[in-house]
């Protein structure tokens, strides 16, 4: 299983979108977040409500600015072949995932994540994979996502970069980690393999699949 922003992505959309759009305010709505001081629901709903005219036009314009890690692809094809099943686990959004991965030509992925959709002129963000347990305080509870996949498969491999990838590091049985994780991982001692693109990962799994 993998996360989305920042790990599939070659930036962190959502952050990149609120940046791009939103009035000003956000900022503080996302520090009060970094600083615990709310969680990622309240920080993805206040933020949502500082971009004027929000728009699926709006969304799409933004999509084709955004591009994915290009070994991505032909990770995910070998890896299907090889009968492996692949989720991707975001604390993001699904209306922004599955436009993105349709520009790449990648359908059918599951995906556990929050949800989106427009309501009229209204764009509603709902929760359905959080847990009041997250140490995260996460939207998407990646913890509880992983314990619940522990009940269906024997070994769980997790890919990640950010703060929403904290809860898992520890609960994978293999953990790739750049970026923000690994620094974490490297501080509370956690065992991961660094990686820089999903063709490291491909060429480290290969043995193991």
């Amino acid at each position: 299983m993998s996360d989305f922003d920042g790990t599939i992505t070659t930036k962190d959309g959502l952050y990149s979108f609120i940046e791009t759009y939103a009035q000003k305010g956000w900022e503080k709505v996302e520090q009060d977040w970094v600083d615990g001081k709310i969680n990622s629901k309240e920080c993805l709903t206040e933020e949502f409500k500082l971009v004027p005219n929000l728009s699926e036009e709006l969304i799409s314009e933004f999509i084709r600015t955004l591009s994915i890690d290009e070994s991505f692809v032909d990770f995910y094809k070998k890896i299907v072949e090889k009968n492996v099943d692949f989720y991707i686990v975001s604390d993001g959004i699904d209306y922004f995932i599955n436009r993105i991965l349709k520009k790449y030509g990648l359908e059918n992925i599951k995906i556990i994540s929050n949800h989106g959709e427009f309501r009229g002129e209204f764009f509603e963000i709902s929760f359905p994979n959080d847990s009041q347990n997250c140490i995260n305080n996460a939207g998407t509870c990646k913890c509880k996502v992983i314990s619940d996949l522990k009940k269906e498969y024997e070994k769980i491999i997790y890919i990640g970069d950010g703060v929403s990838d904290y809860c898992a590091a520890g609960k994978a049985d293999v953990l790739f980690a750049k970026s923000r994780l690994l620094d974490y991982c490297g501080k509370k001692g956690i065992k991961c393999l660094s990686y820089n693109t999903f063709e490291d990962i491909l060429f480290l799994l290969a043995p193991k699949i």
